[in-house]
């Protein structure tokens, strides 16, 4: 038997050592001493829907009359909703819905530490704001460092609510192994004894069944409840050496998330051997990316699908303050394209890259017009479909922020010769269509077809298409111009380099859809 028997008379001595533990100095991360609130946040009582107890939380609502995010900010391991958030300045100056739940405190009691209440607690505190603030429940977001990162894994895992992204910033995702890696470690045994107390009831010995239970890591992966969601999960390089929870931690809870969403997908998973070189060396080999993150060097990035994301960065156990909300809100983009968005290596993909924050719902399809029965089939025709193609992105993300239209090129093939007129007034009612169809005024984007050519590479089907590309982009200009929608002219910028970037005269090698799809992110940005 793992499981030790509680001497319920050694509790009150027990707890007595926890507490004296308690008053030492904690890790930034794990401060609970400052908790200054401005009068700005209020305190409310939420009773459990699983045992009626009350759980205070701290919370602030928007003053806007429109709907905005709710941030839902989780308090680290010896925290409660007392301690001081440094989201909180944000919050204001952003005027977002925000609540900062007790979910039974710190984590040295059987009722805390990712037991059955913790996440129910959660989704209290998620309601009871969606109940009396102006939320967007299509922007709700939870966020947490360290023992706060915990309980974001848990929720990710748990919680009943449709949640847009999950941030958790050097969590702890196996107790039972961390109980280990803190006792080993003198300045970290508290955390050990944590554990125990929550466990057993003991300071001294630990249920490792019970422990595995409340571990993220050991949890059915959600992934059909998940498959709108994003989860963003950060470690700094040093932790575990300058800080108390090891990057293994972070690393093999992602590997879990990408191994039960596509088992297949390697590439997307941290290697053995990266993961051991990371942890071993504190670096990757001295290499780091290009990008960074909140001023610091990005050690090393991986993700799956545009929704798991895993980030190593330079530094120890802490959350990045100003990059902690750099993905709120994020916004859902519809994309109507062609062949040219439908490759892996297309604009699309590309734009996915720059964006990851972002929902792209991208409905690209070899062959597709903007309003013509491209080889003979209804299933080319955007402007048949268009409305398929939003109820999706409704479904999928429950709003259309952004629609970016690419199309055009099938529109000019020699079979449509005699109908380029038709083209700009297709594209006319395709925009109007998208307005009808749509609610919140969605940003439109106009984008003109790549260039055509040169003459030797086009196949027959697209003889003479480099004229009428040219005829349609000055078309599209003028339609975009009486709509009010935006437009970005590829054409121009590429026509003088297009014979480098392409094989066949119609297609883009991945140089050239690189620089379409940051053209296109400039004009969202």
């Amino acid at each position: 038997m793992r499981k030790t028997i509680l001497n319920y008379r050694l509790l009150p001595f027990l707890f007595f050592l926890s507490t004296i533990v308690e008053a030492q100095d904690n890790p930034k991360w794990d401060d609970t001493v400052n908790k200054g609130w401005s009068p700005q946040f209020q305190v409310a009582d939420i009773p459990s829907t699983v045992d009626n107890k009350i759980q205070k939380a701290y919370y602030y609502f928007s003053k806007d009359n429109s709907p905005k995010p709710l941030i839902i900010s989780l308090h680290t391991w010896s925290g409660g909703y007392t301690q001081k958030d440094p989201l909180v300045t944000q919050i204001l100056e952003k005027d977002w819905n925000y609540i900062h739940p007790h979910f039974r405190g710190k984590n040295n009691t059987p009722e805390a530490c990712g037991s059955p209440l913790v996440v129910p607690d959660i989704d209290d505190a998620i309601s009871f704001a969606i109940k009396n603030a102006n939320v967007d429940v299509n922007n709700i977001h939870i966020v947490g460092v360290s023992g706060g990162g915990y309980a974001t894994m848990l929720a990710y895992m748990k919680s009943k609510h449709t949640i847009r992204s999950f941030s958790s910033w050097v969590g702890i995702s196996d107790v039972n192994k961390w109980y280990y890696e803190c006792l080993g470690r003198s300045g970290e045994k508290k955390y050990a004894k944590h554990i125990a107390l929550a466990t057993t009831g003991d300071t001294l010995t630990i249920d490792v069944d019970e422990a595995i239970s409340r571990s993220p890591i050991f949890i059915k992966t959600p992934v059909k409840e998940r498959a709108n969601s994003k989860i963003f999960l950060y470690c700094g390089i040093h932790d575990g050496y300058d800080g108390s929870v090891p990057i293994s931690q972070t690393i093999d809870f992602y590997n879990k998330l990408v191994s039960d969403t596509d088992h297949k997908n390697l590439e997307s998973k941290v290697s053995p051997e990266i993961r051991e070189v990371m942890i071993r060396q504190q670096n990757l080999n001295g290499v780091v990316t290009e990008k960074k993150i909140g001023g610091r060097d990005i050690i090393y990035q991986n993700s799956l699908q545009n929704k798991i994301y895993l980030t190593v960065f330079e530094g120890r156990h802490e959350m990045i303050v100003d990059a902690g909300l750099k993905h709120i809100p994020s916004k859902s983009i519809l994309l109507l394209g062609d062949s040219n968005g439908a490759f892996d290596h297309g604009w699309a993909n590309q734009l996915k890259k720059l964006r990851p924050v972002d929902f792209i719902e991208n409905t690209s399809i070899s062959g597709n017009t903007i309003g013509f029965d491209n080889l003979k089939g209804e299933s080319l025709n955007t402007l048949k479909n268009i409305d398929s193609y939003i109820d999706g992105c409704y479904q999928n993300y429950g709003s259309v922020d952004y629609v970016v239209i690419l199309l055009g090129t099938n529109d000019c093939k020699t079979v449509f010769d005699d109908r380029l007129k038709e083209v700009s007034k297709n594209l006319e009612s395709l925009i109007n269509r998208i307005r009808e169809k749509t609610t919140g005024e969605p940003k439109i984007i106009v984008v003109t077809p790549p260039p055509c050519g040169p003459i030797h590479l086009l196949p027959e089907r697209y003889e003479g298409s480099i004229d009428r590309v040219k005829f349609l982009k000055k078309e599209f200009k003028k339609v975009a111009k009486i709509t009010g929608v935006e437009f970005i002219d590829i054409h121009t910028p590429l026509e003088m380099i297009f014979e480098n970037l392409t094989d066949d005269g119609i297609h883009l090698r991945e140089e050239g859809q690189i620089i379409i799809a940051k053209m296109i992110n400039e004009s969202l940005n």
